[in-house]
C-alpha cells in the first residue's frame, strides 16, 4: 500500500511540476508577445527560467534600441540629401527658367531643347535621389497598382521622344494587352534608363519592345 501510494505521489508531482513548466513557457511566450506590442514590464519571478526570461528582455531592449540609432541615422542621412538635392535643384530651375525666356523671344534653337530635355531629365534624377533616400530610410515605401506594360513604354518613350527623332530610330512594340502590378513610378524610370542606353548607342536604328509572360516571377 505505502509503495504505490509513493508512485501515486511521484506521478502527481510529476503533473504538478510539467504543469508549472507549461505555464512559465506560455508566460514566456506571452512575454515577447508583450514586447512586440510596446508593453516592457517584465515579471518578477524567481525560477530556472528567469535567466532565459531576462535575456531574452535584455535582447529584445537591444533590438529596440539599435533600429532606434538607424532610424535616427537614416533620418539624419535623409536630411542631408536633401540639403545636397536643393542645392543642385536650383540652378537647374534657373537655366529652365532662362530656357523658357529664350523660347518666348522665337529661339527655335533644336540645341536648347535638346538642353531642356537634359535639364529637365536632371532635375528627375534629383527626385529620384530623394526618392532612393527615402526608401532607404524605410520612410517611405513602393505601391503596389495595376497598369499595362504599354502605358510605361508610352510614357518613357514619350520622354525620350527628342533623341529618338534624332537619330530616327525606329520604335516596335508587342505589349498591348499585358498589366503587371508595381509601382508605376519605380518602373517608368528602370524602363528610360534601359531605353536611354540603347538610344546612347552609335549602331542603334531599331528597337524592339515585347513584353512575355514569366510564371517563374509571378
Amino acid at each position: 500500500m505505502i509503495y504505490v501510494f509513493w508512485i501515486l505521489s511521484l506521478f502527481l508531482l510529476y503533473v504538478f511540476i510539467e504543469h508549472k513548466k507549461r505555464d512559465r513557457i506560455n508566460e514566456i511566450l506571452n512575454l515577447v508577445d508583450n514586447l512586440y506590442k510596446k508593453d516592457y514590464k517584465i515579471p518578477m519571478k524567481q525560477d530556472d527560467f528567469s535567466i532565459l526570461e531576462d535575456t531574452i528582455y535584455k535582447l529584445f531592449l537591444e533590438i529596440i534600441e539599435e533600429k532606434e540609432k538607424f532610424k535616427k541615422y537614416s533620418k539624419t542621412q535623409l536630411k542631408n540629401v536633401e540639403d545636397i538635392s536643393h542645392q543642385i535643384k536650383t540652378p537647374i530651375m534657373t537655366m529652365l527658367l532662362d530656357i523658357e525666356t529664350l523660347e518666348r523671344e522665337n529661339y527655335e534653337n533644336r540645341e536648347i531643347q535638346k538642353l531642356k530635355f537634359q535639364l529637365n531629365r536632371l532635375n528627375s534624377l534629383v527626385g529620384i535621389l530623394l526618392k532612393l533616400s527615402s526608401l532607404d530610410a524605410q520612410l517611405d515605401k513602393m505601391k503596389r497598382e495595376k497598369f499595362y506594360v504599354e502605358e510605361v513604354f508610352e510614357y518613357a518613350l514619350d520622354i525620350l521622344e527628342t533623341e529618338i527623332d534624332k537619330k530616327e530610330i525606329e520604335i516596335i512594340k508587342d505589349c498591348s494587352d499585358e498589366y503587371i502590378y508595381g509601382d508605376f513610378y519605380w518602373i517608368n524610370e528602370a524602363i528610360i534608363n534601359i531605353l536611354k542606353n540603347a538610344v546612347d548607342l552609335e549602331s542603334c536604328t531599331k528597337i524592339i519592345i515585347s513584353v512575355k509572360d514569366n510564371p517563374i516571377l509571378r
